[in-house]
């Protein structure tokens, strides 16, 4: 006789062959039964293993007429499991935490519009768990709908909102959204972080990230320049690491000197970035005139030598 877990390992795999079968199909326009068939084990299955791998399947081949029942999921709401008996010990239960955060994973890979509503009502619930929070964060970031923004902004900026990780997650939302109307809100942050150690070095680490992400669109390379080049003095080798990543990839010529003084940098991380970002801004030019200097370390050299042909 078949073991309930070996009825759960068949139903398993039987999930996964579906849905590669699934992802070699073209689009979601005629809903096939394929797709209908794991909506429904979705809505009526008691077991969340499952559930929730009908849910990342429908997610990695981004089943359109599955979003509602995700959002159920993501929500905790209107599918069996949340529905039926023994539901309210399983609502508080760690299966039931780790089960709607894939479904907010789900919902960021699927980028519809008809998610960002519910992401955003999970993201500003300070009742639900912080580990939802931050998956809807990221989800809302790789969503890439404009309406997140001022959710985002809200929680970055937000000095009751004591949840550090939160708010390192929005910043990295907010740098996948690539909107320039977050960047005087990531530049206040960051000015406000500026001299702390430790405890926001990550945080001011996605802020600059998503400053170099969003500062490379029109408008924003100016006010990215300046506060990223203030950065390149911060204590923390991985701030200024950040920094001169970022000022790479902004395209502002005008940062190459302050770069070639990031060459003598005591961390040879930041220095060896700084060449890489030189190049970036400045091509094959730029590198030659460094090498003609002397007193450069042999692994600063190579580095440079490198990028030559």
């Amino acid at each position: 006789m078949e073991s309930r877990a070996e009825a759960e390992d068949r139903r398993i795999q039987a999930i996964t062959a579906l849905g590669n079968l699934l992802g070699s199909q073209q689009g979601d326009l005629s809903a096939p039964r394929g797709i209908m068939a794991l909506i429904e084990q979705v809505k009526q299955d008691d077991n969340p293993l499952v559930v929730g791998h009908c849910v990342g399947v429908l997610g990695r081949i981004r089943a359109l007429s599955a979003v509602m029942v995700i959002v159920d999921v993501a929500l905790g709401t209107h599918i069996a499991l949340y529905e039926g008996p023994g539901a309210e010990v399983f609502r508080e239960s760690d299966e039931s935490l780790r089960l709607r955060c894939a479904a907010v994973q789900a919902l960021g890979r699927m980028q519809d519009e008809r998610s960002v509503i519910p992401l955003m009502s999970l993201l500003n619930d300070r009742t639900v768990n912080y580990r939802l929070r931050l998956a809807a964060a990221e989800s809302l970031g790789r969503a890439g709908d404009p309406h997140a923004l001022g959710s985002l902004v809200d929680i970055l900026e937000d000095e009751r909102e004591k949840s550090v990780y939160l708010k390192e997650s929005a910043a990295k939302a907010l740098g996948m959204l690539g909107d320039i109307r977050a960047m005087d809100s990531l530049i206040r942050t960051l000015e406000s972080k500026r001299g702390i150690r430790d405890k926001f070095d990550f945080l001011k680490e996605q802020i600059i990230e998503a400053i170099g992400r969003i500062g490379g669109r029109e408008d924003g390379a100016y006010k990215a320049s300046d506060v990223l080049m203030r950065s390149l003095g911060d204590e923390a080798a991985s701030i200024r690491l950040a920094a001169v990543e970022a000022l790479g990839d902004i395209g502002d010529s005008t940062c190459i000197p302050r770069l070639q003084d990031m060459l003598r940098d005591e961390d040879d991380d930041v220095a060896v970035a700084a060449v890489a970002a030189i190049y970036n801004l400045g091509g094959e030019a730029a590198v030659r005139e460094l090498l003609v200097q002397e007193n450069l370390p042999q692994f600063l050299r190579d580095e440079l030598e490198s990028y030559i042909p």
